[in-house]
């Protein structure tokens, strides 16, 4: 087997190369090119594998360690279901499931074939492996993003599909980040020295499908504006995009609060950027179009008729009726 490294070593690192061999390799099968999310699932599962071995190695804590369990396999079962992965695989991909699939083994195992000092093994399978599988299913989104930008206005049923199924995935995604913050401190401090020079942010997939779901409004043929004001039939399809942009923004929002929680928020990344430069990312991936025009709604709907003023601690305030109703004995 015969694998390209490139330039870009974080890709190099999560083992970007041999994904892309595996996936070009079992595409040409017609059960996996049929059913591509079995290519995903079998890079997804043999990396799944590795981290829970090593969950025991880990920690000695043993509260720890149920919170690595519990959380982890949520998160591999509700990525397995969302994938549609049948547990009778033999009944629906049939006796070729196995055979390609066994074929591909050692290709497989080259994805938890870590180089890396024994003492640092089982924080490398963990770590390594989370990015490995987020840049797994980062894959499957790029293409899922082909489709919902090829059929906008044209089949938005079907778009709003492809996109409630990606936010699902960028849901796990995001508590798959949240688990690194629970590492032991001072084995990943030290742990950073061996993965120093390069960051997630050097993920060309990742870039890349932010920015196209950044920029998704901008496919919308309609007026944004007055098909929410007046309740129009892609109102629906808008608040589905609203809601995409807002876990792609906020996997990054949980990347910053991941560094500054387990590195200290003075501190810089691996990459030497400092962590409060995260923040910059984080601002500008909010300011979409549908953003910008809910800032204007905002302002078209204020009304002051529902607000009142009271004094409360000797300042006055302006509250809305809502809030006045339920402490109105106060005032």
């Amino acid at each position: 087997m015969n694998i390209n490294k490139t330039g870009n070593l974080y890709e190099n690192w999560v083992k970007k190369p041999e994904m892309l061999f595996i996936w070009n390799q079992l595409e040409k099968t017609e059960v996996f090119r049929t059913n591509k999310n079995l290519i995903i699932l079998a890079m997804f599962n043999i990396i799944c594998d590795g981290m829970k071995k090593n969950f025991s190695v880990l920690t000695s804590d043993s509260n720890r360690l149920r919170y690595y369990q519990r959380v982890f396999g949520k998160i591999c079962n509700n990525l397995s279901d969302i994938y549609d992965y049948k547990y009778h695989k033999i009944c629906h991909y049939g006796i070729s499931y196995y055979y390609y699939l066994y074929r591909m083994k050692g290709a497989l195992r080259t994805l938890i074939h870590y180089e890396i000092e024994e003492e640092y093994l089982p924080i490398e399978t963990f770590f390594r492996g989370v990015h490995q599988i987020i840049e797994i299913n980062l894959l499957y989104l790029m293409k899922e993003q082909d489709k919902i930008e090829m059929l906008m206005n044209i089949d938005n049923d079907h778009v709003q599909k492809l996109i409630y199924r990606n936010i699902q995935i960028w849901t796990e995604l995001i508590d798959l980040l949240n688990l690194l913050a629970s590492l032991d401190e001072l084995t990943y401090q030290k742990y950073r020295n061996m993965i120093y020079g390069t960051s997630g942010g050097e993920s060309i997939n990742l870039r890349k499908i932010q920015k196209r779901i950044h920029d998704l409004d901008k496919f919308l043929s309609f007026d944004i504006q007055e098909t929410l004001m007046k309740d129009g039939k892609n109102k629906n399809l808008i608040s589905s995009i609203k809601l995409y942009q807002y876990y792609s923004s906020q996997f990054w929002l949980t990347h910053f609060n991941l560094a500054a929680s387990t590195n200290g928020i003075q501190n810089k990344g691996t990459k030497e950027t400092p962590i409060l430069k995260l923040m910059d990312k984080c601002i500008h991936m909010t300011k979409t179009r549908i953003n910008t025009i809910l800032y204007e709604i905002s302002m078209l709907v204020n009304d002051d008729t529902v607000k009142r003023r009271v004094i409360m601690n000797d300042k006055e305030r302006i509250i809305g009726i809502s809030i006045y109703n339920s402490s109105r004995s106060l005032f």
